[in-house]
Parts: C-alpha cells; structure tokens; sequence
C-alpha cells in the first residue's frame, strides 16, 4: 500500500517515538552498515514513529546537487510506513545573512530524486525569538511547499523553549531541549496548551548504558511529548555526540514502545 511521505510516521500507532540526528556517513557501500542498527531497530518496532535527520555536508552540499551516492543507496533503506526523514539546514539563529543559504538548501533537497528526497525539513540554529518569527515563518512556509504535494514535514531546533509560543504554530515539531542527559530535568520543559507536548521533542547525549526507563515513562507516559532520544555518543571535551548511534538503541526504543502499552 503506498503511503503519503507527509504522513507516514502518522501511520504508526503510537502517540511518541524518536527525534534521531542521524548526523552519520552511511558507511559500508549499499549495504549501509553504519545506519544498519537504525535500520533493523526501525523495522522491529513499526508502530513507534520516527523522524531520522540527515546531514551530508552541515546541509545537502553544494547548490542543486544530487545527493551523495551512499545517500541515495541508503536512504530508501530507511523508508518504512512509521518513518519521516528530513533534511538538516542550519538557520544561523535567524541572522539575515544565512537567508540565502538557507532557500538553497531547501531547494537542493527538494531537488533531489524522489527515491531518497526528504519528507521536510529539520531547521537547525532556530533563534526561537519574537523578532525572528517572520523569517521562520517564511523557511516554513517554503519548506512545507517545497516537499510531499505541499505538505511537507518542518521540524524547529531552538534546543530550548522559544520566546515566542508562535513557533508552534509554524512547526509540526519542535526540539525544545537539546542536553545533556545529567543536566536535564523534565520541569525545564513548557507543558501548557499554547506550547503543547505533542509538538515537543527532546534530545539528551552522554547517556546511560541502559534506558532511562523513569524518564521514559515521566516524558512518554505522563507528559505526552511528541518524541524522545538519548545517545551514549559524548559531546564532553568538545565531542561529536551524533556521529555514533546509541549502544542501547534497541532497548531504548522498546522502552519507549512499552510505556505506551
């Protein structure tokens, strides 16, 4: 059955899966062994929704290009009815400088052939700022016209709450903390109707070996947030915290399945 890219992760059944910064060169030819874990883990659990971003060169590349040939090898292998895959484009925090860059990042992705074109977009360096709301009103806006017949998937990365609760509006999802695992505490989020959880993710590195299994069921259970990942990767001493997947990937996401059982 062929499923609309825009709404496939709608296709599975639970209400919250995993933001992953899939920020790794799929490594091993055709045969994708670097995403290999992800791959296997996503098709184990299709009823937990992911959004899986990938980042070629810190954005697609160069200017209309084609996607890098491992790429295009790989990310049909991450297709699946509960999956969404999106493109990274970094925003500058909003500076008028990066506009530019930013439409041609988008239009390089949404040039690419459809076999491994994105769903949407995941805009990183997301000032979340009142002044900034019409500049990410218009990236959005291009974005969603841009992929899937007009509807397009747009993910913001402010890493915190924005100061404007207009950015919910714009987005179908938002990554509202960016951390730390021992320096994040569930009550640095806003769980309140203008900023709802359901359009919340949150994205932890320097993990545990084990699934956080409390935290699990405080941010899945309890507070219904849209989507939630921790890595083992390290970002201490200046690390690369995304350029590994978790160890603990295929527990974690059956963690995250079983406390919506």
């Amino acid at each position: 059955m062929f499923i609309p890219r825009a709404a496939a992760a709608a296709a599975a059944t639970l209400a919250s899966g995993l933001l992953v910064p899939l920020y790794i060169w799929p490594t091993g030819g055709s045969n994708c062994l670097s995403w290999a874990t992800l791959i296997q883990t996503i098709a184990a659990h299709p009823t937990v929704p992911f959004w899986a971003v990938i980042n070629p060169n810190s954005g697609p590349g160069k200017y209309k290009s084609q996607a890098p040939t491992v790429f295009q090898q790989c990310i049909p292998k991450l297709r699946a009815p509960n999956v969404v895959v999106l493109g990274y484009v970094p925003t500058g925090y909003g500076a008028s400088s990066k506009k530019t860059n930013v439409t041609k990042d988008v239009d390089t992705y949404a040039g690419w052939k459809s076999a491994y074109r994105p769903d949407g977009i995941f805009f990183d360096e997301v000032s979340g700022m009142g002044g900034d709301l019409s500049t990410y009103t218009t990236y959005a806006s291009h974005a969603r016209s841009s992929f899937n017949g007009g509807k397009g998937f747009i993910a913001f990365n402010p890493g915190t709450n924005p100061t404007s609760t207009k950015y919910y509006n714009i987005a179908d999802i938002l990554l509202t903390a960016e951390n730390f695992y021992q320096d994040f505490s569930p009550n640095q989020l806003s769980l309140k109707p203008s900023t709802p959880a359901t359009k919340q993710s949150v994205v932890l590195t320097d993990g545990p070996s084990t699934p956080p299994t409390a935290l699990i069921s405080q941010l899945v259970k309890t507070d219904g947030i849209k989507a939630f990942y921790v890595t083992t990767d390290s970002q201490a001493n200046g690390g690369n915290p995304y350029d590994n997947l978790p160890t603990d990937l295929e527990s974690f996401v059956a963690a995250i399945q079983s406390a919506q059982s």
